[in-house]
């Protein structure tokens, strides 16, 4: 991986974690499920000359854009409304959790002792977040994160289960779909959405377009064509900085406060996810024995 490859993919996580900032200065403004529903429009907007790409898998890729595209990011947004950003992005990693159970248990794939191990360890750092969350989070916006990142799980299991699917008309598509939904959902049970457009300031507008475009369709791109070039266990451990790079935003953004409890809970958590993904393969190198050792032997 040379240098401009490997900032890309520093790139990617930086751009996800900073996200979760730009949803505290939009939300402040616009109602959660309106401002993610605005979000899908501008992508759709972007997007749109790309959704033949998906011809003739329109009904699958519907299934990805009601879980992750309705549900997941609904409650995502809901749940940041009521948590501060290190706590929420921490308790979003429990996607991969989430994603590894469905997994063994819908697709049939074996679940290691390690993603055993790994699942243990996640909830232990999890529970360090929910028992000592920050002033200005609530348990039931950390716990509505946590459904959040499950209904991403399940899009990921739709995806795997149903697809391959070509990247850019499956994002068009699930914007496509997650717009209306989401709009419809936001003027059933908000208020006041007309009223927060023509109130917004600059900063909650620069918010919305940098979820969309930023985060919503230049992350993604960058990362399919990272992982389409390069090897997972290459490209993966990146993601895992996505809740450093959140905390960092958070202080210095928002002036929020990193407590012993998150720094705790984010490495226990982080950890639980490394032996989720390459405890087997680290064991694995640490017990083949080495070229002269055999020739020795």
């Amino acid at each position: 991986m040379n240098t401009l490859w490997f900032i890309a993919a520093l790139l990617v996580p930086f751009i996800w974690g900073i996200q979760a900032v730009m949803l505290k200065f939009g939300i402040g403004q616009f109602p959660p499920i309106f401002m993610v529903s605005l979000r899908f429009l501008i992508m759709f907007i972007c997007l749109a000359p790309f959704l033949m790409r998906l011809k003739g898998q329109f009904l699958h890729a519907s299934t990805i854009g009601l879980t992750q595209g309705v549900a997941h990011f609904a409650l995502l947004y809901i749940g940041f409304k009521y948590a501060d950003v290190t706590s929420g992005m921490i308790v979003y990693q429990t996607n991969t959790i989430f994603t590894l159970i469905l997994g063994s248990l819908i697709l049939g794939e074996r679940l290691t002792k390690y993603g055993f191990i790994g699942t243990f360890v996640c909830l232990i750092g999890v529970s360090f977040i929910l028992g000592l969350p920050q002033e200005n989070t609530s348990i039931a916006g950390l716990a509505i994160i946590a459904c959040s990142a499950f209904m991403f799980a399940v899009g990921n299991i739709f995806v795997r289960k149903l697809g391959p699917f070509d990247p850019i008309g499956l994002n068009a598509t699930v914007s496509m779909i997650a717009f209306p939904a989401l709009l419809a959902l936001s003027f059933t049970i908000e208020e006041n959405q007309i009223q927060s457009m023509l109130e917004a300031t600059p900063l909650a507008w620069g918010a919305l377009l940098y979820t969309a475009l930023l985060g919503g369709i230049l992350a993604f791109i960058l990362w399919y064509k990272l992982l389409g070039k390069f090897s997972i266990d290459k490209v993966s451990p990146f993601s895992l900085l996505m809740p450093f790079f959140a905390m960092l935003g958070s202080v210095v953004l928002l002036n929020e406060e990193i407590t012993w409890s998150n720094g705790v809970g984010a490495l226990i958590t982080v950890g639980g996810i490394i032996i989720i993904q390459y405890g087997e393969k680290f064991m694995t190198r640490k017990q083949t024995p080495a070229p002269q050792e055999v020739m020795q032997n």
